[in-house]
């Protein structure tokens, strides 16, 4: 039965989705063209979400529209930053085990969205340095440690210095364990200098792993996928509907 109804139906089946296919890209070709502007971050995914969240932060959209001379004030302008900016993980890799994200942000100006992604990065980037209160926390650490390894190299310096004419040689090796863990002390601290000066930075530049590009091409319309899906959906309700069509027939022509 479907075959016949095909064979009876055939240059309905076949022109009408083509001429559905030409209006859809029609149409499409005529839509207002956006462009995508691509970034990679080297993060996992807790970092990702994170640096998602600070993106979504009114800090950070305020830092950004502030570069973009908008008002402040207006709530809209932060849906309309936030609603066309995302990021996921980079293709081939899998989320949660993924090292490698893709921040987008989408404009109908391909320069203006390379310049927007490109600002999000530098605002989300600032926001994670400490606080004026916090920094100068941690500056008074820095400098508590920078002391205390600096007194514990004097010490240790002086300690060999003056060991092999303080004790006699079976004492040396006893000596030799507190100057150790002297040492052990020292390489302690040092790492933890490391730190505390990193974190006067918020997370380094060194996270974004391809700066935004400049987009060629429209990310949408995506023309040939929307020709493609509506030539295939006029299809199947053509199809359906000749396929009513006929029972109807039927039973309209079957003798009560």
């Amino acid at each position: 039965m479907l075959g016949a109804v095909i064979v009876e139906n055939f240059k309905l089946l076949l022109f009408g989705p083509v001429v559905v296919g030409v209006i859809a890209f029609g149409i499409a070709s005529a839509l207002p063209k956006w462009y995508t502007s691509t970034a990679y971050l080297s993060l996992d995914e807790a970092g990702a979400r994170a640096a998602d969240s600070f993106m979504r932060s009114t800090p950070v959209l305020d830092k950004v529209l502030a570069k973009l001379n908008t008002p402040l004030e207006a709530k809209a302008h932060h849906k309309s930053l936030d609603g066309v900016r995302r990021i996921i993980v980079a293709p081939g890799e899998i989320q949660t085990a993924s090292k490698l994200f893709r921040l987008e942000y989408s404009d109908r100006d391909p320069r203006a969205a390379q310049k927007i992604n490109s600002l999000f990065i530098d605002a989300w980037l600032d926001s994670t340095k400490p606080a004026p209160e916090k920094r100068r926390a941690i500056e008074a650490e820095i400098d508590r440690r920078e002391l205390q390894s600096k007194s514990i190299s004097q010490l240790v310096d002086r300690l060999q210095k003056d060991a092999p004419s303080l004790v006699t040689q079976s004492q040396q090796g006893e000596l030799a364990t507190p100057i150790m863990n002297l040492i052990e002390k020292r390489d302690q601290n040092a790492e933890a200098l490391i730190t505390l000066r990193s974190s006067l930075n918020g997370i380094s530049p060194d996270v974004v792993f391809g700066p935004p590009d400049l987009p060629v091409e429209a990310s949408w319309p995506q023309k040939a996928i929307i020709t493609i899906l509506a030539a295939v959906v006029s299809a199947l309700l053509l199809l359906v509907f000749v396929i009513l069509r006929r029972s109807w027939f039927a039973r309209e022509n079957t003798p009560a």
